[in-house]
C-alpha cells in the first residue's frame, strides 16, 4: 500500500506542476513552489515531535555537528537541485520527457551506491550501459527535433532533467545511509569500527526539509521575482498550488518510508512505475508529442533496467551460497 501510495503522489505532483506552468495558468514559478512543497514537510515533522515531546529533533543541535556537514547539508543542497531542477525542465520538455529520464535513477542510484559500498553484479553493469545508451538516444532525438523547430528550450530542458536525476541519486543515497547505515558498513573493509546509530524517517526529515527549504528559497530568490510570484497568483492558481502540496506531502513520507522498508535502489525501482502513467497522461491530456526515436530510447532504458534488476536480485543468491560454502568448509576444518 505504501509503495502505491508512493507512486500515485508521484504521478499527482509531477502531473500537478506541469498543469501549473502550462496555459492557462503558466505559473512559472517552481522555485517558491518547491520551498512552500518542502516547508510544509519540516511543519508536519515540527508538529510530530512537539507532539511526542522531542522538539529538539527538530533542530541541528540533535546530531553531531560532523554527521550533519557530512550528511544533511550534502542533502539540502541537492534537494532543491533534484526537484527544482526537475521542475523547471517540464517547462521545457514537459512531463513525459522529465519521467523517462527519470526512469535512469534506480541505475544511478545503485552506481552511487557502490561508490559508497555496495556490491553490483556484472550483469547489472551491463543493465547500467543499456539504460545509459536509451538516454542517449532519448537526448539525440530531442535535440534533433528542438533543432528542427530552431528552438533550443529542448536543449535547456534536457540539462535541467539530467541536473535534477544527479541531484536526485545523491539525496536518496545520503538519506538511505542516514536511516539505515549498518546497510554500507557492512560491505566495508573496515567491519570492526563503531557503526553510527540509525535514524527515523521523520527525525531525519525534520534536518534535511529545513535545510533544503531554505537552500530553496535562497535559489529562487537569485532566480525568481517573489513580486512577480506574488502578482500573477490568482486563486485557481493557488488552489492548484495547495493541491500540489498536499500530494507532495505524501510522496515525501510515502517515500521516505518505502526507503526504510527496502533501500535506495528498490526504492527507485518502484518509483519508475510512474513513467508509463505519466506518459500516457501527457500525451493524451496535455498535448505532449513522443517522436518515434524517444519512444526507441525509453524502450532501451527499460531494458536496461530490467536486465540491472535481474543482476541485483541474482546478487543475495549468490551471496547466500557463498556464506553456504564457506561455512560448510568452517565445518569440515
Amino acid at each position: 500500500v505504501n509503495a502505491c501510495m508512493f507512486v500515485a503522489s508521484l504521478v499527482s505532483t509531477q502531473l500537478g506542476v506541469k498543469v501549473l506552468q502550462s496555459p492557462p495558468f503558466s505559473y512559472r514559478f517552481p522555485g517558491f513552489v518547491t520551498v512552500l512543497h518542502f516547508s510544509c514537510v519540516v511543519v508536519a515533522c515540527a508538529i510530530y515531535f512537539t507532539y511526542k515531546g522531542e522538539p529538539i529533533k527538530v533542530l541541528p543541535c540533535s546530531i553531531p555537528w560532523k554527521k550533519y556537514l557530512r550528511t544533511v547539508v550534502p542533502i539540502a543542497v541537492s534537494q532543491p537541485i533534484s526537484v527544482v531542477f526537475n521542475n523547471k525542465a517540464m517547462g521545457y520538455v514537459g512531463a513525459a520527457i522529465c519521467a523517462i529520464i527519470g526512469t535512469l535513477s534506480p541505475v544511478a542510484t545503485a552506481v552511487l551506491s557502490r561508490t559508497c559500498g555496495r556490491q553490483i553484479q556484472l550483469l547489472s553493469w551491463l543493465g547500467v550501459m543499456v539504460a545509459f545508451l536509451g538516454a542517449l538516444v532519448i537526448s539525440w532525438g530531442e535535440v534533433s527535433q528542438a533543432r528542427a523547430h530552431g528552438t533550443g528550450k529542448t536543449v535547456t530542458g534536457l540539462i535541467f532533467a539530467f541536473s535534477s536525476l544527479s541531484g536526485r541519486c545523491i539525496k536518496i543515497v545520503l538519506l538511505d545511509y542516514m536511516i539505515a547505515p549498518v546497510a554500507y558498513a557492512e560491505t566495508r573493509s573496515d567491519k570492526g569500527r563503531e557503526l553510527e546509530e540509525p535514524m527515523s524517517v521523520m527525525h531525519v526529515y525534520a534536518l534535511t526539509y529545513s535545510g533544503g527549504a531554505f537552500m530553496s528559497l535562497l535559489y529562487s530568490l537569485w532566480t525568481e521575482s517573489l513580486v512577480e510570484a506574488w502578482n500573477q497568483l490568482t486563486l485557481p492558481i493557488f488552489g492548484i498550488i495547495m493541491c500540489t502540496a498536499a500530494s507532495a506531502l505524501v510522496l515525501n513520507f510515502t517515500g521516505g518510508y518505502a526507503l526504510a522498508d527496502l533501500g535506495a535502489s528498490a526504492q527507485q525501482i518502484i518509483g519508475k512505475l510512474n513513467t508509463i502513467v505519466i506518459s500516457a497522461f501527457s500525451v493524451a491530456f496535455l498535448g505532449e508529442h513522443l517522436p518515434a526515436i524517444v519512444l526507441l530510447g525509453t524502450a532501451f532504458v527499460l531494458c536496461g533496467v530490467a536486465i540491472f534488476e535481474r543482476g541485483q536480485h541474482g546478487a543475495p543468491n549468490e551471496d547466500d551460497s557463498e556464506s553456504d560454502s564457506s561455512s560448510d568448509s568452517d565445518e569440515e576444518k
